[in-house]
């Protein structure tokens, strides 16, 4: 839900965990604080359920992360009800720091933080990474990452939109410029009928000053 709001139990139950566990490393050691974090997110992992595609594994070093930030800022936001920029960079963290993250897992690291919105985040995000990992390609022996076809198709929306507000304002503009010219065209017509008349009097002026 957005806007700040108290973190349920379970909620602030992972937090503690994965702020605790991170912590740890510092004191502790790596491998020691990653051992007992494994060991908290396989208990925890035991008792919650997936989507099926989060056995699909997606290898991050074929996909284009750079454009998944400003999707995962939006999403955050609107879960949050505010830029929360270390949740945002903690999110991408989790994508940038294995070539293969383990969904459940970052899901699990998520929860304390974005709550019930957590599942329908990962099954979000999850379904584009695979999109954009069955995109990349390699172009002339060169590779070349792949996004996600939703995220394309968002982004060609948005060109589009933004091509026809910018079409619609030329032609607001090429109207604007006719009716200056065919005010500009009426003006100078008015100005030859002027003179015209000018003329003509001036004509009829003689005329009558040769008969006397």
């Amino acid at each position: 839900e957005k806007g700040d709001r108290e973190r349920s139990p379970l909620g602030l139950l992972l937090a503690v965990f994965f702020c605790f566990f991170s912590t740890m490393a510092e004191f502790r050691g790596v491998s020691a604080s990653s051992d007992g974090r494994n060991k908290a997110d396989k208990k925890l992992m035991a008792k919650m359920k997936f989507p099926p595609n989060f056995s699909e594994k997606c290898d991050m070093k074929k996909v284009a992360l750079e454009v998944f930030r400003p999707w995962v800022a939006k999403k955050v936001t609107g879960y949050v009800g505010m830029e929360d920029d270390i949740l945002i960079n903690m999110v991408m963290a989790e994508l940038e720091n294995e070539d293969q993250p383990d969904p459940r897992i970052v899901q699990i690291h998520l929860t304390g933080f974005l709550e019930r919105n957590t599942g329908a985040f990962m099954a979000e995000l999850w379904k584009l990474l695979l999109s954009a990992q069955s995109n990349y390609k390699v172009v002339g022996g060169k590779p070349v990452k792949g996004m996600p076809t939703e995220l394309l198709k968002e982004k060609e929306e948005e060109i589009k939109k933004i091509n026809e507000g910018l079409q619609e304002r030329a032609k607001k503009i090429a109207e604007e410029q006719e009716r200056e010219r065919a005010k500009e065209r009426e003006r100078e017509q008015e100005r030859e009928a002027a003179l015209k008349r000018r003329m003509e009097a001036e004509r009829e002026s003689l005329r009558r000053a040769e008969k006397e």
